[in-house]
């Protein structure tokens, strides 16, 4: 069991018992129920004033905020009230708390350890995910790459020209495909915003980098 994995538990037995307000309103409740109404919008000025690295996280019509905690090489954990994620290279690799848990780690050579600012079109590959609450591991996920166009995308209060890569998503045994989007600096390679689906039981996550210049060499 990962650290954050443990940590989550430990967060969501907390949560049981009665000890933890949703400062953020990142509850799994929040989560579970974020495309049925207008809920949890975490305004530009709250952002802008948590001094760390951070993540702005939307699910539907939910918003929560991730404060960056450990790091190992280029992974990092990111911890918001309810619920903790992991980032490898800007991809989600892992989620607790969401009701929906998902481990989803990077193969050695994958397209992001090697920068998807390069990847080629048609490039894929196979990893395996987890669904430890659904008990369903080791099921296979091939993802496809495609070079798209160079968008104005808005980060937070900016519009920023980046250019966008598509990752098809496959689940044979889930019989689940889906596309995820990645929006990344044309010089650096970071990604500044992204759309991710972990899970065909989950909204999509649009995923927004909020403290990018400490996090250009680890991520």
């Amino acid at each position: 069991m990962t650290e954050l994995y443990r940590r989550g538990l430990l967060a969501l037995l907390f949560l049981a018992l009665g000890g933890c307000n949703s400062l953020t309103a990142t509850t799994i409740e929040t989560i579970n129920l974020a495309v049925k109404g207008d809920l949890n919008k975490i305004t530009l000025e709250q952002i802008t004033a948590i001094e760390a690295d951070s993540l702005l996280i939307k699910a539907g019509q939910a918003e929560g905020l991730y404060v960056r905690q450990d790091a190992q090489g280029s992974r990092i954990d990111w911890l918001g009230v309810t619920e903790n994620v992991q980032t490898d290279h800007g991809r989600l690799t892992q989620l607790v708390g969401y009701g929906d848990d998902v481990v989803a780690p990077l193969n050695q050579d994958d397209p992001f350890t090697l920068g998807l600012l390069t990847v080629a079109d048609g490039t894929q590959v196979l990893r395996h995910v987890d669904y430890p609450l659904a008990y369903q591991t080791e099921l296979q996920q091939y993802a496809t790459y495609k070079q798209g166009p160079y968008e104005t995308i808005q980060v937070l209060d900016q519009l920023i020209a980046l250019q966008r890569v598509d990752e098809r998503i496959w689940m044979p045994q889930l019989g689940y495909k889906t596309t995820n989007y990645y929006w990344l600096d044309p010089q650096t390679g970071l990604i500044r915003r992204s759309i991710q689906h972990l899970s065909p039981k989950m909204p999509p996550l649009d995923v927004t980098l909020v403290r990018p210049p400490a996090l250009e060499q680890a991520q």
